[in-house]
């Protein structure tokens, strides 16, 4: 494992804000939060958590991104080599150390592309203490590899084992005339049991599915569709983020994107739900209605049974919020986590945020961002705690 020279490797807090204060919109900020740095580095552009992964052990935890060079452009600011690294907290998010692991993800490829990929032949353990699974496919910044794979560790992501096949889920009739864009969101249901969420590609359009392995990794089989082929006109359906609520209960939220609509309007993140463990899926809920360029979410179950469920909002240039109290049926209001983002080029190239609740009930999102202050895109930190909530009262109420 690789530290990285030459920078400030403890990134302390930046900011709290005030108390809670109504927004122009009807929106309003988080009372109470704190902004901090996860990873920065001088003349490099850092992006996109959510596409590479998030990993909790109580207080100690670890983030993927993708690094860059800067280089200003009418899409994202990065050039060059798309390198795959990580930045670890043991202190539940206040202080955190950038690196990259040796023999990860790493050649002279603009976007990695993985050679002598290998199939599993001994199953993993799930349950490792120290596990951790990196999914690779084509699509996203960082990797080119249209039939997918992955990386594991065993210990808390210091080093990684692979490349290898997702078995041979490729070759399966449903996708085998589809590419994998999967990022990494996956769901361990035992210590060879895993359900993992996948979009896959083919000519018209990208949609998710639902795969599981019951052999520690050695095979994978297809499970189901979990968004249809076709909406009213094509939709892209991709970059999910997965719950698992009871035994046979997931709720799953997802970007839900209108193409060949030049305006963008429609674009959103919806939300479905299997009780049948993934065997079928309704779409339940639209969690954000966009006005123009959307962003992938990332959704929680908290402590009190609530969910949540983060976005960047790239037409206001914030990263906002919403919370349920009914399973994902409905949301409340919208709660502004930051904003006035700002890069000198453009109003919208951030967010991809993950999220996670401390054992103390605090919760962290992580996320990629720009500022005033530090006007290259790095990784950021919020952290809050959530409003007060009790399920039973809340019952009670709806009751009357």
């Amino acid at each position: 494992m690789r530290n990285i020279a030459g920078l400030t490797a403890l990134f302390l807090s930046l900011t709290i804000l005030p108390g809670c204060k109504e927004h122009n919109d009807e929106t309003r900020h988080i009372e109470g939060i704190k902004h901090t740095i996860a990873a920065i580095e001088e003349d490099k552009f850092l992006g996109w958590p959510a596409n590479n992964g998030l990993w909790q052990w109580g207080d100690e935890i670890l983030v993927g991104f993708t690094r860059g060079d800067i280089a200003e452009s009418s899409g994202h600011n990065i050039t060059g080599i798309e390198e795959s690294l990580f930045t670890r907290s043991i202190d539940g998010g206040e202080t955190w150390e950038m690196f990259k692991p040796d023999d990860f993800m790493d050649d002279d490829n603009i976007k990695w592309v993985p050679e002598k990929k290998k199939q599993l032949e001994s199953p993993l353990n799930f349950k490792h203490e120290g596990f951790a699974m990196r999914i690779f496919a084509t699509g996203y910044h960082g990797n080119d590899d249209p039939e997918g794979g992955f990386y594991y560790s065993y210990d808390r992501g210091a080093t990684w084992e692979g490349p290898w096949y997702l078995g041979e889920i490729h070759k399966h009739p449903e996708l085998r005339d589809h590419k994998i864009t999967a990022r990494t969101d996956y769901m361990v249901t035992g210590d060879k049991e895993m359900y993992l969420f996948i979009s896959v590609r083919n000519e018209n359009v990208q949609r998710l599915a639902c795969i599981k392995t019951e052999d520690g990794g050695v095979s994978y089989e297809f499970v189901s569709w979990i968004t249809p082929a076709e909406y009213d006109v094509y939709v892209n359906t991709v970059m999910s983020s997965t719950v698992q609520i009871s035994e046979d209960k997931f709720i799953i939220s997802y970007r839900k994107i209108y193409p060949a609509l030049s305006n963008r309007e429609g674009n959103g993140v919806e939300v479905a739900i299997t009780e049948d463990r993934g065997r079928t899926w309704n779409i339940m809920s639209q969690v954000k209605y966009f006005e123009s360029s959307s962003n992938p979410p990332a959704l929680l179950e908290l402590q009190d049974g609530r969910l949540i469920c983060v976005y960047g909002d790239r037409h206001n240039s914030r990263l906002s919020g919403k919370y349920s109290e009914d399973g994902g049926k409905t949301w409340g209001e919208e709660y502004i986590i930051r904003d006035n983002f700002t890069d000198g080029t453009s109003y919208w190239d951030f967010g991809y945020p993950v999220l996670l609740q401390r054992d103390d009930g605090r919760i962290l999102t992580i996320y990629y961002w720009a500022s005033e202050e530090n006007m290259q895109q790095h990784i950021a930190v919020s952290m809050w705690d959530p409003p007060k909530y009790d399920p039973d009262e809340n019952e009670n109420q709806q009751g009357i």
